[in-house]
């Protein structure tokens, strides 16, 4: 368990010590997957670019979300759910995002762009998926 219930809330996650430690292998078992075929697994990509509704975990498991007043859950949007990670969130994607960033539709292209709120150049998928490229720039040893 992870104190204060950081880790299932999207924007206070990243100050969760844990956050770059879980990010950090979950890079490094991308980069063992890729370098068993990377010319081919340069270029394999695909997916919906907006999540899909919560269907339950396991799927058909019928689970009731904890109410949005308990202690233990951050609050959800109303719905009663709380904050359990995949319920108690807006199931409509934001329209900032519906464009699909040069995809031409909901599936995951190497065009897709990676927004980074002007915090560098934006970068297209197909510019990330090499980690040793010059923009990536990084190694595992």
């Amino acid at each position: 368990m992870v104190l204060g219930m950081a880790m299932v809330n999207p924007l206070l996650s990243p100050g969760d010590p844990i956050f770059f430690l879980h990010h950090t292998y979950l890079d490094k078992l991308w980069w063992d997957w890729q370098s068993k075929d990377l010319p081919r697994r340069l270029t394999e990509i695909g997916g919906n670019n907006t999540r899909q509704p919560f269907a339950g975990f396991p799927p058909g498991f019928n689970f009731t979300f904890p109410p949005g007043d308990n202690p233990f859950f951050p609050p959800g949007n109303g719905s009663g759910h709380g904050g359990f990670p995949g319920g108690g969130f807006d199931e409509t994607p934001n329209p900032a995002f519906t464009d699909y960033f040069n995809d031409g539709g909901n599936i995951t292209t190497l065009n897709h762009t990676l927004w980074s709120a002007n915090i560098m150049e934006n970068a297209t998928i197909a510019d990330v998926m090499d980690i040793g490229s010059s923009l990536v720039c990084a190694e595992y040893v």
